[in-house]
């Protein structure tokens, strides 16, 4: 999974690299002018700080785009929507050129988006796709299919289910996760095809 991570982390510092390229570009609200990444600003917006997993991803995603020479602004929502919207309209405000959403619930960020849009700044939807907004420019994720793959191959190896050693009978729950997260139903097919 680590592993997972530090290329996921690279791809959405590739895809920065990109749209931070498309900054110079008119938006809707205006043209932005090309800026150095000394000179520009990402803003990361991570749901939680409960889950080291978010930890791991905001510290990483900061130490690479500082190593690319780029200021970072990273919050953390504490999984409250409105706390998250409040720091990405903050971020906004501070004049941020690229915005790095990995959204408590996407549903509740049209707004805010929206707002992103009519400054010109981009956006990278980071690992939770957000649905239902024009105003994603990009997004970053892993193999979510691999990821529920790798998750029932954990079973089946533990249980010996492949090798015919079956020391059953078992009783299996599989579940999809919370409906309003895009990534659950990924995992599922790859848990659910292994």
């Amino acid at each position: 999974m680590r592993t997972y991570r530090a290329a996921t982390t690279a791809l959405t510092a590739s895809v920065l690299v990109l749209a931070l390229a498309a900054c110079g570009q008119s938006g809707t609200g205006g043209s932005k002018q090309e800026k150095s990444a000394e000179d520009s600003t990402i803003g990361i917006a991570m749901p939680t700080k409960s889950s080291e997993r978010w930890i791991a991803d905001g510290r990483n995603m900061v130490e690479q785009f500082e190593k690319l020479g780029y200021k970072t602004d990273l919050q953390y929502g504490e999984d409250d929507v409105d706390q998250q919207v409040s720091q990405i309209e903050n971020m906004i405000t501070k004049g941020v050129d690229v915005l790095v959403v990995a959204a408590i619930d996407g549903r509740a960020l049209s707004d805010v988006l929206r707002q992103a849009a009519d400054q010109g700044v981009k956006v990278i939807s980071y690992d939770r796709l957000i649905l239902g907004s024009p105003n994603v420019d990009y997004y970053a994720s892993f193999d979510n299919e691999k990821v529920g793959v790798l998750q029932a191959t954990y079973i089946v190896d533990k249980l010996g289910l492949k090798d015919g050693a079956k020391k059953g009978p078992f009783t299996i729950e599989l579940f999809a996760g919370s409906p309003d997260d895009n990534n659950t139903r990924y995992f599922f097919q790859g848990a659910w095809k292994t």
